[in-house]
């Protein structure tokens, strides 16, 4: 019974590997696509478009394994199936629910190595290929770190703590030197906002060095017309949720609650971290009762047809749902559960039906 249990997660795993294999390299040409249009801005080459890419790689495995999982499962799966050996199998004296079970236990070893690897060497790896990014494409000006990007422009350093998607920033600071390099002055912006074609400053605290005294003002808002390139800004400075490691993720919330700023969003990132590993072996699960019920001698391509909707649905209402948790003020930890609880329980129906 062991050699058929092990014989049973070989093959699935396998073929999971091989998916994912399939899906890293889809995704590389598309990102070496994607990378075309900024080779030639700033001192982006080919070489450095490809050590991005090539930096980027266990970033993009952990963001594809759910989906490799499920596609691959049921493509493994699928070929023992094919070949009537779940019918021996059952003759033997195994039941779908024990091979299942069986399985799952592999699984279970191979997501929490996958989960340990992505929030381990994923994020350090991606911000390296950031930095690579960054730096290329500002010509050596910009540098990106766990607690904000750095910018040069001429005499006037920046420091930026958060950068958003549609042209928001958060906590933004000048220091300007004059041709001895000496600062002349400083100023701490709270957010800055891109209006119109131009950068507006919001809430500025400024700070004037004259030669026998410092000068403080305060001003409400400010035009910032030599701010940043936004495009460049977006590339090179904004962070995603889902880059963001455990570690980091629980930083920023700490940050943003001793702040007074909202952190609903991180902490619901959090936790759809924490349930992530479920959520892939819910979507392994699933697999088994499609392969012992209505996909057992269906073509393969159809079994990944159905893989990659299957996935699709779980993506789009856990995409969906997480948002609307925050909106209805539903407990985030419910919202990033409450999906991988619904398809645990398809899984199961499906399973007694079996």
């Amino acid at each position: 019974m062991r050699m058929l249990s092990w014989y049973v997660a070989k093959t699935a795993l396998v073929s999971l590997l091989m998916t994912l294999l399939l899906f890293v390299g889809i995704e590389l040409i598309f990102g070496l696509v994607n990378e075309l249009r900024f080779i030639g801005k700033g001192d982006y080459t080919m070489g450095q478009a490809f050590a991005f890419l090539l930096f980027s790689i266990p970033q993009n495995i952990y963001k594809l394994f759910p989906m490799a999982a499920l596609v691959g499962v049921l493509m493994g799966l699928g070929q023992i199936a094919s070949r009537s050996e779940f019918i021996v199998m059952q003759a033997a004296g195994l039941s779908p629910t024990r091979i299942t079970l069986n399985f799952m236990k592999y699984a279970l070893i191979l997501t929490v190595l996958v989960w340990i690897f992505g929030e381990g060497l994923a994020p350090a790896s991606e911000k390296l290929a950031q930095n690579i990014k960054a730096r290329a494409l500002s010509g050596g000006q910009t540098l990106r770190t766990d607690h904000g990007t750095w910018m040069r422009q001429g005499k006037q350093f920046i420091h930026i703590q958060e950068m958003h998607v549609g042209g928001h920033l958060e906590g933004i600071t000048r220091y300007d030197f004059n041709d001895n390099m000496e600062l002349k002055k400083s100023s701490f912006a709270s957010y800055a906002d891109y209006v119109n074609d131009t950068w507006v400053l919001y809430d500025i605290h400024q700070t004037e060095f004259l030669p026998n005294q410092t000068q403080s003002d305060y001003i409400d808002q400010e035009y910032w017309e030599q701010g940043v390139d936004p495009e460049v800004l977006q590339v090179v400075g904004v962070k995603y949720l889902d880059e963001l490691s455990l570690w980091g993720l629980i930083k920023t919330i700490q940050y943003r609650n001793q702040n007074g700023l909202d952190a609903k969003p991180y902490i619901l990132a959090l936790w759809q971290k924490l349930v992530q590993p479920l959520s892939v072996l819910v979507m392994m699960f699933i697999a088994a009762p499609c392969i012992f019920g209505p996909l057992r001698n269906t073509t393969m391509g159809f079994k990944m047809f159905i893989g990659i909707l299957i996935g699709f649905a779980f993506h789009t209402i856990n995409e969906l749902f997480g948002p609307l948790s925050l909106v209805y003020q539903i407990p985030p930890a419910i919202g990033a559960m409450l999906p991988t609880v619904i398809f645990l329980g398809l899984g199961l129906l499906m399973m007694r039906r079996v």
